[in-house]
């Protein structure tokens, strides 16, 4: 990475986007910021993974960001492409910015906050699906190559009374550690499961829905190797990465709760 990974973060006008939504004919919170933020910066600045929070009942939201351009960048790219409305939605002057380390020392412990969607991708081969399982995809509740949250493939690999062993707590822990030893640069220590609900995901104008997990991760990670780290960061975890997922928030380690 030869430029500084910065942070950004800015307010959002919770009704001006319900209304732009609206406007658009956008049906999924995901898929109308992640058009929002390409329309706002361009494809190259808009911050990816990013984390849009949005209080219950509340008209002010709050975005968070990782990515190469910094505030004035940030602010320089809304005065050209964002239209007024846009500019209202994310105010310019709302938007602030700071560089993340470069690198980061290993054996470092660090607490997070994440949302996850918490899914595997299914074998596009039938005939490498388990036996025990092959019921749910003759019924059709299931199709090769797809996507299924990683709680219910559990469940339905263990279908005897008493067979399912584990929380749903339990395996988006194991599922969240599998990804940071893919990505490289963290092991998970701990990790609870702050609130969970399903979803249904747009992506892309006019197309098909997909109803999966939305989770939200609390935890304590280490650092492995710093300059992974610092990629694992940049790239986000697991999914979706690009609609609102795979953000990693960072704060002290041991601090329970989100600010």
């Amino acid at each position: 990475m030869t430029e500084p990974l910065q942070m950004m973060r800015a307010e959002i006008g919770v009704r001006d986007f319900q209304r732009w939504m609206g406007m658009r004919r956008l049906q999924d919170p995901d898929h109308g910021m992640h058009c929002l933020l390409t329309e706002c910066f361009g494809r190259d600045l808009a911050p990816r993974p990013f984390r849009a929070i949005f209080p219950r009942g509340g008209s002010q939201g709050c975005l968070y960001g990782y990515g190469s351009a910094g505030a004035d960048d940030l602010r320089e790219a809304a005065g050209t492409y964002a239209d007024p409305l846009q500019c209202r939605i994310i105010p310019p002057h709302s938007i602030d910015s700071k560089p993340m380390p470069a690198e980061w020392a290993a054996g470092k412990r660090l607490g997070f906050e994440v949302r996850v969607r918490p899914i595997v991708r299914l074998e596009k081969d039938p005939s490498r699906i388990p036996s025990g399982v092959q019921r749910a995809f003759k019924q059709g509740s299931l199709r090769p190559g797809k996507e299924c949250d990683a709680f219910l493939w559990e469940a339905i690999r263990h279908p005897e009374e008493g067979g399912m062993e584990r929380s749903r707590e339990q395996v988006y822990t194991d599922w969240l550690r599998k990804q940071l030893e893919t990505r490289g640069g963290a092991t998970l220590e701990s990790a609870t499961l702050a609130s969970f609900q399903r979803t249904r995901a747009v992506r892309r104008l006019r197309g098909t829905y997909s109803e999966g997990p939305d989770a939200l991760m609390r935890g304590t990670l280490e650092v492995t190797d710093g300059l992974t780290f610092a990629k694992l960061l940049a790239g986000g975890v697991g999914r979706h990465r690009a609609y609102g997922y795979g953000m990693l928030l960072l704060r002290p380690a041991g601090r329970a709760t989100a600010s």
